[in-house]
């Protein structure tokens, strides 16, 4: 006899701007993973039965924050994953880039951490920051 609990949980679709309504019908084990998901409903395209399998099994967000700049005419410069990595990866991934400082010039799009994680997604700069100026 398995200990499997059926549940049904209903959350917005994020793939387009119309985020539908989607309920979903997920078996989880006694440990609360998501053992399968069994039905998916409201959605209006196949984006949003794909968004509810990886939401529920491996959710993935972009990473977005900051890294420290030296000789810039900024002190921060942005920074985010050029793609989603999983949720799962995300503090490890900030123990990661809280150590990393950037050498002024950077430009937007600039790569700064190669394959973060071993994910093969770069994290990439999201704004310029020019050297600072010397007064004289």
């Amino acid at each position: 006899m398995s200990d499997n609990v059926i549940e049904t949980l209903q959350f917005n679709c994020t793939t387009c701007p119309s985020e539908c309504l989607l309920t979903v019908e997920v078996e989880r084990n006694a440990n609360g993973a998501v053992v399968e998901v069994r039905s998916v409903t409201g959605n209006n395209c196949p984006r949003g039965d794909k968004f509810a399998h990886q939401e529920l099994t491996c959710p993935m967000r972009v990473l977005t924050t900051t890294v420290a700049v030296s000789g810039g005419d900024e002190a921060l410069l942005p920074v985010r994953t050029s793609e989603a990595i999983p949720l799962t990866l995300h503090a490890q991934a900030m123990d990661l880039i809280r150590g990393l400082v950037v050498k002024a010039p950077i430009r937007m799009g600039d790569v700064v951490l190669e394959n973060l994680l071993n994910t093969n997604i770069d994290l990439v700069a999201s704004m310029d920051i020019d050297r600072a100026q010397v007064a004289n």
